[in-house]
């Protein structure tokens, strides 16, 4: 939100506003809608849009809202471009929303803790007013802006530092140069809830707020639609070499998937006396991974999804000397069901000489992890010791220990490590994980991060 210095300015201003704004909301009482965009804004989460700032502060809405876990609590929030709506009915107003600390999370993201960075090289300064708290300035346009921008506490006509707290926070940086993700290469500092831009190509004292919203929530990679490389984008992920298709494994696992399907059976052992059974299913109902679905719905990834999530499944499927695979899909004549089987035991290869034990998934740095109840695996060669657990953590980085389970005690014979989560990871969160142990003996502490979505 902006105020004016007389009403004169004030009215001339809405007049060119309303000439040139291009967004133009569609709003009822308590609802904003807007053309560019599919999601809306209601409620208190309008009401507090419209108040303090609107589109040039928040941006366009750029999710529904929904509830996710804040500092270990469910919170209906709502994402925009440059910031994340947080309701805290238990509150009054107007401190009942709250704005994400976009800009410090982003900060520890890039591996670059705003504590890390250079402190300012003096406290005073012309034009400049000095933040103990974080020993940076804030100056000139920068700071022009920072004291002309605040929530809407009072209705007052000039705003007092502490509703400039509320909307931007203390600043975490100097003044640099960087490239925004538009782009653009213009004077940068960096707040706890934003990012100023200095675009002086717009003019000599443009302050623009950068896009931290569309940076912290970027929708997270297409996986692809086909069976294979659906595989094979799971393998990278983990940091595993893709494999191949052999048309006489996926004819095998067609035939098995037909006899699941028909006989709506999920199995990993054909009746040679009923209908649809063959060698050749058999061959791959005994290597290979098998999946049922009811209906007629259902397509293949579906199924490499599925297995993804099932710990014994994934990890034949992130063995790294996997080489060679076949894969079929069949739905039922009938509509009723549709089944599908990968093999994976045809060509096994323990991996004795394999550099790259454990192999871990999710992977490092990986995005898009699903906000659900998702095992987080570690494994060594199938026919090894079983590891030794002897600590473990799971966290929301600059946020709160996660509550897990952890077991050596895998599916089928596998060797390694599940941490399983208490509950739905985060949303749009960066989760970091501690392993240590010990393997045939010797000591070992892996930590690395990944990033949920939805």
């Amino acid at each position: 939100m902006w105020r004016w210095p007389s009403l004169i300015n004030l009215i001339a201003s809405v007049v060119m506003l309303l000439a040139l704004l291009p967004a133009q909301p569609a709003q009822a009482q308590s609802r904003i809608c807007f053309a560019e965009v599919p999601d809306c804004i209601e409620g208190r989460f309008a009401e507090y849009w419209r108040q303090n700032g609107g589109l040039p502060v928040f941006g366009f809405p750029i999710s529904p809202a929904f509830t996710q876990v804040v500092e270990g609590r469910a919170r209906l929030v709502q994402l925009f471009e440059r910031n994340r709506f947080e309701l805290h009915p238990e509150q009054a107003r107007p401190y009942d929303v709250l704005l994400g600390r976009l800009g410090d999370d982003l900060l520890q993201r890039r591996g670059t803790p705003w504590q890390n960075e250079p402190k300012a090289p003096v406290t005073q300064q012309a034009g400049c007013r000095y933040f103990a708290e974080t020993q940076h300035l804030v100056c000139d346009a920068f700071l022009r802006y920072w004291q002309s921008h605040g929530l809407d506490f009072d209705s007052k006509p000039v705003f007092s530092e502490a509703e400039s707290l509320a909307l931007f926070g203390l600043p975490l940086t100097e003044p640099r140069m960087e490239t925004n993700s538009s782009g653009d290469t213009v004077l940068t500092q960096w707040f706890e809830r934003a990012r100023f831009e200095l675009h002086s190509q717009l003019g000599p004292d443009v302050v623009l707020l950068g896009l931290l919203g569309r940076e912290a929530f970027a929708p997270p990679p297409v996986l692809p639609s086909h069976w294979l490389d659906r595989l094979n984008a799971y393998r990278v992920f983990a940091g595993l070499a893709p494999v191949q298709e052999e048309a006489a494994l996926s004819d095998n696992c067609w035939q098995h998937a037909r006899y699941m399907a028909e006989h709506n059976h999920l199995t990993h052992d054909q009746n040679p006396a009923l209908p649809y059974a063959s060698p050749a299913g058999q061959i791959c109902a005994q290597k290979g991974n098998a999946w049922i679905g009811g209906g007629a719905s259902w397509q293949p990834a579906a199924a490499i999804d599925g297995w993804m999530g099932s710990v014994g499944h994934r990890l034949w499927m992130l063995y790294p000397t996997l080489q060679r695979t076949g894969f079929g899909f069949y739905t039922a004549a009938s509509g009723r069901q549709s089944a599908a089987a990968l093999d994976v035991l045809s060509y096994f290869n323990e991996g004795i000489d394999y550099p790259g034990w454990p192999v871990r998934y999710p992977g490092a740095n990986q995005q898009g992890v699903p906000a659900t109840v998702y095992p987080i695996t570690l494994h060594w060669r199938y026919f090894g010791n079983a590891p030794v657990v002897t600590a473990t953590e799971l966290r929301v980085v600059g946020g709160a220990a996660l509550p897990h389970t952890v077991s050596t005690d895998l599916p089928v014979g596998h060797k390694g490590i599940v941490i399983m989560p208490a509950q739905p990871l985060p949303a749009w969160a960066t989760i970091e994980v501690m392993v240590a142990g010990s393997y045939d003996g010797r000591p070992f502490t892996y930590r690395w991060q990944f990033q949920t979505g939805w």
